[in-house]
């Protein structure tokens, strides 16, 4: 039984613990996993809805994993303030949700990531909002989709998944004429180049991928201007999109390698991106940082010598390339990209699976295309597992 000034142990046991006192201020992040923080008062709550003073409240309108995450991306970015969201998905739909009304227009780029076309092309057209298609590579062709009540042009810095390169600067100019805002997708090119200093509004990630890194996390991030991620913010907190501590925490961790990791697996897929080009039994590959791609001249201009971690091969077709990924010996198909080991995906059953023939004739996707996602390893020891694969799939 406890005495009068002694709790009882139940008591003890529900209260929570004081913060142990220090002078020092620890040298990695600590996680944080509160869902709701002590307020002093009345006064204080008014003070932090207000914004009077800095601080949380609840997790899912911010909390300090978040707060840290977000600021290293806007400063990678370039930007002035970011948001975390619960995946990529849900970073595309707090913009989407945050700057569309009903009757309004989204002009959409081809060969964009499966689900955000279907976002545009399924979901939102049933809350009345419009979209029509470009080619990000043209900006005439954006001038060309935009209507009266265009309000957002999005676009992917490299394409999913024949890696065209947007004219973001282009596709800048011409939305900013029409008082659009231009939101690129840069989760295929962290670090190669800055979209909003090319002039785009906003730019959102997959941080589940490059950032993450190690396939253990999902979360999406947006950075832009203050009143941008603002009214973005607000959106997450409402719809619930907002990202978790955990995962926060794991992505920041990520990025303190994300720089090196990012120069090995581009070095790593532009060598093996030039000996499958120069592979007979591969019929087609596509890479920036070929001479052969489209958009080659564009790249070395842009992306600062550095093409990106990911190569698409075409194999002619679904029975080629479905013997070549069973033939890898130690690269994982796994639907998804930029883990620290390298993994293949095939589009036509995975990100784009949902498309029918016509939108995947219109943007260049076969049965044969396979997906490689460069990773850390030793690139002869990456050749060695394409060329057993490779003549697995030679018949």
């Amino acid at each position: 039984m406890s005495s009068p000034d002694e709790p009882d142990p139940s008591t003890t046991c529900a209260r929570p613990v004081e913060l142990p006192p220090s002078a020092t201020a620890p040298l990695a992040p600590p996680l944080q996993l509160s869902a709701v923080y002590r307020i002093a008062g009345l006064e204080q709550i008014d003070a932090l809805y207000e914004k009077r003073e800095s601080g949380f409240i609840y997790a899912r309108d911010g909390h300090p994993n978040a707060a840290q995450l977000a600021a290293k991306i806007a400063a990678l970015e370039g930007a002035e303030a970011g948001l975390v969201c619960a995946s990529g998905m849900a970073a595309e739909a707090a913009i989407f949700l945050g700057y569309l009304d009903q009757g309004d227009h989204v002009a959409l780029s081809e060969g964009l990531y499966g689900k955000t076309g279907v976002l545009v092309t399924r979901e939102l057209v049933r809350f009345g909002i419009s979209h029509t298609l470009f080619d990000a590579t043209r900006p005439e062709s954006l001038r060309a989709a935009l209507t009266p009540t265009t309000r957002i042009v999005f676009a992917e810095t490299l394409s999913n998944p024949l890696l065209r390169l947007a004219d973001i600067a282009g596709l800048a100019e011409v939305a900013t004429a029409a008082g659009a805002l231009l939101i690129i997708d840069h989760t295929f090119a962290p670090l190669l180049c800055r979209p909003l200093a090319l002039g785009a509004s906003l730019v959102t990630h997959s941080a589940t991928k490059l950032i993450g890194g190690h396939s253990d996390l999902t979360l999406g991030v947006v950075a832009g201007a203050g009143r941008l991620i603002e009214r973005a913010a607000a959106i997450a907190s409402a719809f619930g999109l907002s990202g978790n501590p955990f995962e926060s925490w794991l992505a920041l961790r990520g990025t303190a390698t994300l720089s090196l990791r990012s120069a090995r697996a581009c070095e790593t897929a532009l060598t093996l991106a030039e000996r499958l080009a120069a592979d007979p039994r591969v019929p087609h590959a596509h890479y920036p940082g070929l001479p052969s791609h489209p958009d080659n001249a564009r790249a070395r201009q842009l992306l600062n010598g550095r093409y990106g971690t990911i190569v698409t091969i075409d194999l002619g077709d679904r029975t080629r390339a479905d013997a070549f990924i069973t033939a890898l010996r130690h690269i994982p198909f796994a639907p998804s990209l930029a883990d620290v080991a390298t993994t293949v995906s095939h589009p036509a059953t995975t990100s784009h699976r949902n498309q029918s023939p016509e939108q995947w004739a219109r943007q260049g996707i076969t049965p044969g295309l396979v997906r490689l996602s460069f990773g850390l390893e030793d690139p002869r020891d990456l050749w060695s597992d394409f060329d057993t694969a490779l003549a697995g799939a030679s018949f």
